[in-house]
């Protein structure tokens, strides 16, 4: 069995199943800080006036064992979790919990999309995906991570479910406080096609969370991008690399 600690190095799991669920969890942590919070959320709305103070969930704790992820979540306000992950996670009881797209082309690319200005991955070439929330619960508090998934991929990409076929199965990726969680998705269409569908999506939307697509077929296609660690470390996995190698 695998838990969330502070010494994990940072790595790759498969699973077939994920098993997340919303807890009533009040923390401690954002109470104690809140004056700071409010101080801080004030800077960062001066610099990037589209910041939306909504609910999200977090990680409270975690453990893999015998294929599956399980999972415990708890609701805070979008500032809250700004803050922590602006100072360096300084609350070590809790992590930041996400689901990722990894979509893949007909012709065997994958699809990373560049964030604009004014969101937290700015300038950073990602994953698509992004905070679970509560119109990925149902009402007994269980997390439909896969929905949650193909939900962003359709907000950020224009993609529809239909559009792609999702594997069995999940990729969890671990770095420090942050736990990434990952759905295989195959594409429709090969990646020229897939690219052009998104950049017609971006041109339809008045603010559109990415501003680029690319599509990467080997390590050295990724060492040349700006990528966040845990992307990194997810496609160094696939593609059989360290994830510091060409940083």
């Amino acid at each position: 069995m695998t838990a969330g600690t502070d010494e994990a190095p940072a790595k790759v799991t498969p699973v077939e199943d994920c098993d997340l669920m919303v807890t009533d969890r009040v923390w401690p942590f954002a109470a104690d800080r809140a004056s700071e919070i409010d101080a801080h959320w004030q800077r960062r709305c001066a610099e990037s006036p589209s910041l939306f103070n909504g609910r999200v969930y977090m990680l409270s704790s975690y453990t893999i064992a015998d294929g599956r992820l399980t999972g415990k979540l708890f609701p805070v306000q979008f500032k809250q979790f700004l803050y922590w992950k602006d100072q360096g996670a300084p609350d070590a009881s809790v992590y930041d919990v996400f689901g990722s797209a990894l979509i893949c082309s007909s012709d065997g690319a994958i699809l990373l999309g560049r964030q604009r200005a004014g969101n937290v991955n700015a300038g950073l070439f990602y994953l698509p995906g992004g905070f679970i929330d509560s119109r990925d619960t149902s009402p007994d508090g269980r997390v439909d991570l896969r929905a949650s998934v193909l939900r962003e991929v359709r907000e950020e990409t224009g993609l529809a479910p239909q559009m792609l076929a999702a594997r069995d199965g999940y990729l969890v990726t671990t770095v420090g406080r942050q736990v990434s969680i990952a759905v295989d998705l195959i594409g429709d269409a090969d990646a020229a096609t897939l690219q052009d569908r998104i950049r017609h999506a971006f041109g339809a939307d008045a603010e559109p969370e990415l501003e680029e697509i690319v599509a990467v077929r080997s390590w050295d296609d990724v060492a040349a991008l700006p990528v966040p660690h845990y992307a990194r470390v997810l496609l160094a996995h696939l593609m059989q690399r360290r994830p510091d190698a060409g940083a």
